[in-house]
C-alpha cells in the first residue's frame, strides 16, 4: 500500500480543473460506483482499474466530496479520458 501512495502523490499534486472528468485514486475495499455516486457524480469511461476510475460531476466540489468519501487522490482526467476514449457529454 505505502508503494501505492508513493504513486500516487504526484496525481494528487494535480488539480483537477474545472467540470470535466476527474482521475479517482480509491482504496481496492472502495465501492466505487457508491463513492463517485455519494459524492454527485457519475463514472465515465470504457473502463476500470484497480484503484482508479474516471467520474464526473457537476458540483463546483465535487473533488473535495470525494476526498471526503474516502478517495485517496483526484487529479485532473481530461487527457486519461480522451486517452480511454470516454466521451463527454
Amino acid at each position: 500500500m505505502a508503494g501505492m501512495l508513493v504513486l500516487a502523490a504526484p496525481l494528487a499534486a494535480l488539480p483537477p480543473a474545472g467540470r470535466g472528468p476527474v482521475l479517482v485514486l480509491l482504496p481496492p475495499w472502495a465501492d466505487a460506483v457508491a463513492l463517485v455516486g455519494a459524492a454527485g457524480g457519475r463514472l465515465v469511461g470504457p473502463e476500470r482499474a484497480a484503484f482508479a476510475v474516471l467520474a464526473q460531476g457537476e458540483a463546483a466540489d465535487f473533488p473535495e466530496r470525494l476526498r471526503a468519501g474516502g478517495a485517496w487522490a483526484v487529479a485532473d482526467g481530461t487527457g486519461l479520458a480522451r486517452m480511454c476514449g470516454a466521451q463527454d457529454e
